[in-house]
């Protein structure tokens, strides 16, 4: 819509090559939900609110179902404008530990990646630039997806076997510094680093077993 946008409004990442995207309505409010990437919002026209709240008050949210959602993101099922607190007693801790922004025509706002946030537009015209992009190495896959394939194939096992894999994915995902010294480096495959070829072969070995 907006060719040579993107190149005029720059904004200097580093290596990072952010998608840029533009949003024009009225007012609005938008549920909590978190974004994967990380990103920039700059507001061009008229006011916005932004709540934060840290991924560590998911429990607090209630948030929604993962498949059954308004536009494909999990969202806080709490009415932020009128909350029920004795239907949702711990939205009051969210609440309680949440960053609130009130930004204008020329603020910023710098968004974490996962964090929660709900966003309200004031204004009858408001405009909203964001600038996306993903830290680290360029994703290999969806960590979203993932999660499905976690509820599909874990979620229904017995509570010991839960807690075994929960060992095995801290130590094969999560942890920083997993030693793998005892495995030569030319033996550790996908434990090793995973480049283009190595995501390849995984993909071909994941839709072979989930076909």
């Amino acid at each position: 819509c907006f060719p040579g946008f993107g190149a005029e409004h720059h904004i200097e990442l580093g290596s990072a090559r952010p998608l840029v995207s533009v949003w024009m309505g009225g007012q609005s409010r938008v549920a909590a939900h978190f974004d994967a990437p990380e990103n920039i919002a700059c507001v061009v026209a008229g006011r916005r609110r932004f709540t934060l709240f840290a991924p560590d008050q998911l429990e607090n949210l209630y948030v929604g179902p993962l498949d059954f959602t308004p536009a494909g993101q999990a969202i806080s099922l709490v009415d932020s404008a009128n909350p029920d607190f004795e239907r949702y007693p711990k939205y009051r801790e969210a609440l309680d530990a949440a960053l609130v922004a009130d930004l204008e025509p020329g603020d910023a706002l710098y968004l974490p990646s996962m964090w929660w946030h709900q966003v309200e537009g004031t204004d009858a015209l408001n405009v909203l630039v964001n600038y996306w992009w993903i830290s680290g190495r360029p994703a290999i896959g969806s960590p979203l997806n993932a999660l499905i394939h976690g509820i599909l194939a874990l979620r229904g096992l017995p509570a010991a076997q839960r807690h075994a894999w929960r060992g095995l994915f801290e130590h094969y995902v999560f942890s920083d510094d997993a030693d793998l010294s005892h495995i030569p480096e030319e033996r550790r495959g996908v434990l090793g680093e995973i480049d283009a070829e190595m995501a390849r072969q995984l993909r071909a070995m994941l839709r072979s077993k989930l076909g």
